[in-house]
């Protein structure tokens, strides 16, 4: 769990008021603080400040991410004008990646694959017709002496 500024900023007064990253945690221990961050954790955000200056995280090294605000709103733009549409649509359509564009329609869309099915209509005539089947299936299945025969109705 990461640790907050104002958790940082007690630690590095505390451990320059105590030294020892044991007696910072055993009083954050009496204070009864919900989250306590180990020794190690305390030592090396002390150790930071001290070398650096700064209670901050460090600026995050790596490729810059390709997803920008605009590029979420183009996205959304694309699906509210036509929603049946697929990923490889969008990203053509957006000049995205596929994975840019999946990673959008889920995280931040909240969009969900869903695949139609189509289904048979039931009418009130059928169900007269459903009842006698199983009633006439029902004691064939339960025959214990039905040995997996399946058996054809006309």
């Amino acid at each position: 769990m990461p640790v907050d500024k104002e958790l940082r900023i007690e630690i590095v007064l505390m451990m320059a008021k105590l030294e020892y990253s044991t007696f910072v945690r055993r009083n954050f221990q009496r204070d009864n603080l919900p989250y306590i961050p180990s020794e190690n954790t305390i030592r090396s955000i002390f150790n930071k400040f001290v070398e650096t200056g700064p209670i901050d995280d460090r600026e995050r090294s790596g490729r810059p991410p390709t997803t920008t605000a605009e590029k979420v709103e183009e996205i959304a733009e694309v699906l509210a004008n036509a929603p049946v549409n697929s990923v490889r649509n969008v990203s053509r359509e957006v000049d995205v990646s596929k994975s840019v564009v999946h990673r959008v329609m889920r995280g931040v869309l909240g969009f969900k694959p869903y695949k139609m099915h189509l289904t048979q209509q039931v009418y009130d005539e059928d169900k007269d017709l459903r009842v006698e089947m199983a009633e006439l299936l029902l004691p064939i299945l339960n025959d214990p002496n039905n040995d997996g025969l399946i058996v054809f109705f006309r």
